[in-house]
């Protein structure tokens, strides 16, 4: 099985990479310690031939050449071998970890069986048991010979298939197995499983809904089992293999080469501080060598390494735990009782009270009340804070029932009171609606005065000649104007019960009184209404001179 080692990174601090670098079992070291010790014995034997033979003939300089050239080479494929290493120890790895996901576990089959099959009383106590364990020694038994075929270590435990009487086949049964064609032969004690559970139907052992549902159950577990033959089946390509081996044995047969001491390039300095093995090219292998050698142990999770998947252990784990289920364990189920429940408390829990790991990292955060302030109308809220100068709880508040038109004519340039002027919360509402009341009826007044006077300056505008410099135009928008100022006004009084506060009282009393400068007529300075009915009479019609 794989080597643990989980216990000793319970806890992280300084020490627990040297305790995991000093360990033998499934380590690097011995993964790649032959690779590692063959390398420097090449390396050892060629710097002795260079130093002792060729130093100081011609030979030693097609040497140096030659080492130069190597060192070139190792620069420009160390980027191209990390690459080729990775992509493919990445793709071993994850195909390593799918085949341990696919191992089939027979507890969830077991329990289904613990749940769904009735019991018939003492007096069929026996036959009931024997339901149970058959059926379950079937599936261990299609598991066994389904790993007989790919684990090197469970062929070796059995390496017959007598060595399986009389734990889980009998005499009778091993005889229709040897009778079976080879490749049907793991699925043969499924096909049993399955007549068995039809057996149990047919005797009322078990309801239609539930055997379908164990039907799937057994389905599921033979796929699984197919698939780990798949797996042992199709490898991965040959090709692939042998082409990231060879680029790195090459490599390193350059780089044995190229790591050897070049006496003319070295400087004084280097000259005193010769290191007889090279330290970097040693790292080096081991990163190298490792990651591959890391790969080559999870081609085949089913052999003999240290990290192979033990087999043997899981058939008797699920011998063990799939009976339990059907034997021991069942139908014995303690009585019901009532009792308070609570957990016990030591020195530990007390030292992690503190500590909810799931509390949410928002849970601290305070909102304050400006932010608490509820709005009906965001679009309204976002318009108030465009006007206003220093928007808060209070301003965000104000009459967000009102129509978006009547707001969109303040102008931008109006500032309210002082916030330390406005009422406060808690006045009296009643005086509040009076307020608002008077302010509406001389704002009705003032409109229905501006509308008798529409008329005249209606007609003193348009008989005014454009030719004059000292007059001006005007034009019809004035009645526009008026128009909409008795629409709004009337708005405003049917709005009366519904306003929230005195704030927004002076808020419509401002707008209105703007409305009423911005839109009423100008006259030319120095120019009365009379004046200007007296110009409008001398003056020709238009529409006759041009008749």
């Amino acid at each position: 099985m794989t080597v643990g080692y989980m216990r000793d990174v319970a806890t992280a601090n300084s020490w627990i990479f040297l305790k995991l670098l000093l360990r033998w079992k499934g380590s690097i070291w011995k993964a790649m310690i032959t690779e590692l010790l063959i390398w420097l014995f090449f390396y050892v034997y060629i710097r002795n031939i260079y130093e002792f033979y060729l130093m100081g003939t011609d030979s030693a300089k097609t040497f140096e050449h030659i080492v130069l050239s190597c060192r070139k080479i190792s620069e420009k494929t160390r980027t191209v071998l990390t690459f080729a290493l990775g992509f493919f120890v990445t793709y071993i790895s994850t195909r390593w970890w799918s085949i341990f996901m696919t191992i089939p576990w027979p507890d969830t089959c077991a329990l289904q069986l613990a749940a769904y099959l009735r019991s018939r009383g003492k007096k069929f106590e026996q036959d009931d048991r024997a339901y149970r364990q058959t059926f379950m020694r079937y599936l261990l038994a299609s598991y066994v010979l389904v790993f007989r075929d790919v684990s090197e270590r469970v062929k070796k435990r059995f390496a017959t298939t007598r060595v399986l009487i009389p734990t889980l086949l009998t005499e009778e049964e091993h005889k229709k197995l040897k009778e079976a064609i080879k490749s049907m032969r793991p699925w043969l004690p499924i096909e049993w499983a399955l007549d068995l559970l039809k057996k149990a139907r047919n005797a009322r052992l078990i309801d239609e809904f539930h055997y379908t549902e164990v039907i799937q159950t057994i389905l599921a577990y033979r796929q699984q089992l197919h698939e780990i033959l798949t797996y042992d089946h199709i490898t991965v390509p040959l090709v692939y293999v042998q082409a990231v081996h060879i680029f790195t044995i090459c490599y390193f047969i350059i780089s044995l080469i190229g790591s050897q001491p070049n006496y003319e390039e070295q400087t004084a300095w280097k000259a005193d501080i010769d290191i007889y093995l090279p330290v970097y090219a040693i790292c080096e292998f081991i990163v190298f060598v490792g990651w591959l050698k890391t790969a080559f142990v999870m081609l085949n999770p089913f052999g003999m390494d240290d990290d192979d998947f033990e087999i043997n252990a899981l058939i008797d784990r699920n011998l063990m735990v799939s009976l339990s289920y059907l034997e021991d364990f069942y139908d014995v189920a303690p009585k019901l009782i009532h009792m308070k429940v609570r957990l016990p408390t030591n020195l530990q829990t007390v030292v992690r009270e503190g500590a909810n790991p799931m509390c949410g990292s928002a849970v601290p955060v305070k909102v304050t009340k400006v932010h608490q302030a509820i709005i009906e109308n965001p679009q309204m809220a976002g318009l108030v804070n465009r006007i206003l100068p220093d928007p808060d709880a209070t301003v965000t508040a104000l009459n967000t029932h009102r129509m978006m038109d009547e707001i969109a004519e303040f102008r931008t340039k109006e500032r309210l009171p002082e916030q330390e002027n406005w009422p406060r919360e808690g006045r009296d509402t009643g005086k509040k609606l009076n307020d608002l009341e008077e302010v509406v009826a001389k704002l009705i007044d003032k409109t229905l005065v501006e509308e008798k006077m529409a008329p005249a300056s209606l007609q003193s505008t348009q008989n005014m000649s454009p030719e004059d410099p000292t007059q001006k135009t005007y034009t019809g928008e004035s009645l526009k104007a008026m128009s909409l100022i008795q629409k709004n006004g009337s708005k405003m009084k049917s709005r009366v019960g519904s306003t929230p506060d005195s704030s927004t009282r002076k808020l419509a009393q401002k707008a209105s009184v703007s409305k009423i400068n911005m839109m009423a007529p100008l006259s030319p300075p120095g120019v009365s209404a009379e004046q200007q009915k007296e110009e409008a009479s001398l003056k020709p019609d238009k529409t006759q001179t041009d008749e």
